[in-house]
């Protein structure tokens, strides 16, 4: 059994039905609802990299193949959340996997449903980046989930200062 901590609520629909969660070593969990009992909601958990995490969030990699396809061997697990508990219960085989436990071929996770067209507002912020810090740059970039396109060539001025 390993301990779990929630870090994001992806989708809620009267209870969190897909979210994101990390363990003591800092591997992340992707994790969608698929049982729900009396005194439990089972999960089904699959160990995730960050990036591919990225790639999820970012609309570009479908919740199913995420677990038909794990990056790594034994990485699928039972995942039991109870009142404030979230455990890791049981290592998972490929095949031990129902059609009820996965999620529906074809679903991107969209972060605009989240928020009103209405509502959704972007700022523009100048940075000056010393060419040394490209990299650090574009990690950072990378890991607050923003896409590249967006930044267009900003990139490539910002960091010739």
């Amino acid at each position: 059994m390993r301990s779990l901590t929630l870090t994001d609520t992806l989708e809620y629909y009267d209870v969190p039905q897909i979210l994101t969660a990390v363990d003591a070593t800092g591997t992340h969990y992707l994790c969608t609802l698929y049982e729900q009992t009396a005194d439990c909601y089972h999960y089904l958990g699959v160990q995730i990299s960050e990036p591919r995490l990225i790639a999820f969030t970012g609309g570009q990699l479908d919740l199913r193949d995420a677990y038909q396809h794990p990056e790594v061997d034994n990485a699928l697990y039972l995942v039991e959340a109870k009142g404030d508990t979230l455990t890791a219960a049981t290592l998972l085989q490929p095949s031990d996997m129902t059609e009820e436990m996965l999620p529906e071929a074809g679903y991107y996770y969209d972060a605009t449903d989240l928020t009103d067209e209405a509502e959704h507002a972007t700022d523009t912020y100048q940075l000056e980046v010393p060419a040394r810090d490209r990299i650090t740059f574009s990690t950072l970039i990378a890991r607050m989930g923003w896409p590249a396109f967006s930044l267009r060539k900003t990139i490539g001025q910002v960091a010739a200062f």
